[in-house]
């Protein structure tokens, strides 16, 4: 096994410093695709930080593309393709830049996250269960620390891809995930007022989605996914984006002031 020189953390911030020690590490060849990075407790012990700072880093890393966790893999952290990562940054620069509407990536993320829910519904296993009870734990537990709040969706959701079996999708998803962070992020920590409710509201969504997976009923997850997301973001569209979705997801249109169905 590669083993790279990582140097203790001495920042307020020290899972930012793992994720760019780490990066780098895979980026310079260190660690190829396929390899494992060192367990948990050695690289608490390399980089001399608590154990919360290096599980933070490493779902950053994962949420980048660049590492996978899977639940039940005693091996550890695998080290993924960082074309991912790229294309990752690609498309959140592109976001930024208004290039890609926000309503396209909702509704891209209603059509992927329907079918990755059906499909998790009918082949999790308990290890993946275990992922998603321990996600929705984070959730609740950081409700009013919206970047761990954040990334506590993230792990959620990356649960229910393995747990559809389907790889392609996971890898395509891995491609937007940075997009989606900063998105959410934006989305549950506008205001004092609005914040906390929308986390409530996710907190709810994601228990019945879990309920849902862990019983069996797909098609019941797969619509949860599409009601969620347009519950979420449909307040930040226009009335015509808002109809897209409405469409998509199914739900009778409301009057919009004269916008009629084609």
């Amino acid at each position: 096994m590669p083993e790279a020189a990582f140097n203790p953390i001495k920042h307020d911030r020290a899972f930012e410093a793992i994720v760019r020690q780490i990066e780098s590490a895979i980026l310079d060849g260190t660690y190829k695709v396929g390899d494992y990075l060192p367990s948990e407790r050695a690289l608490v012990e390399q980089f001399q930080v608590g154990r919360s700072s290096v599980r933070e880093a490493l779902r950053i890393l994962e949420s980048l593309g660049m590492v996978r966790t899977s639940p039940g893999n005693r091996k550890g952290v695998e080290v993924t393709d960082s074309m991912a990562s790229s294309m990752s940054r690609l498309l959140n620069g592109a976001l930024r830049l208004h290039s890609v509407p926000l309503v396209d990536l909702v509704e891209y993320r209603m059509m992927i996250g329907s079918t990755g829910n059906f499909l998790a519904a009918h082949s999790r296993q308990d290890e993946h269960l275990e992922a998603m009870r321990d996600a929705i734990q984070d959730m609740e537990k950081y409700r009013d620390v919206p970047e761990r709040f954040a990334l506590a969706d993230v792990a959620f959701h990356s649960a229910i891809q393995e747990a559809s079996g389907n790889s392609l999708m996971r890898m395509i998803n891995s491609v937007i995930e940075t997009a989606v962070i900063d998105l959410l992020h934006e989305t549950v920590s506008d205001d004092e007022a609005e914040g906390p409710a929308m986390r409530d509201l996710f907190i709810e969504k994601h228990l019945a989605l879990y309920s849902a997976i862990s019983a069996g009923r797909g098609h019941d997850a797969a619509a949860i996914a599409r009601e969620s997301l347009l519950d979420a973001y449909g307040p930040r569209l226009t009335p015509l984006e808002r109809r897209r979705l409405e469409l998509l997801a199914g739900t009778q249109l409301e009057d919009f002031g004269g916008i009629t169905q084609n």
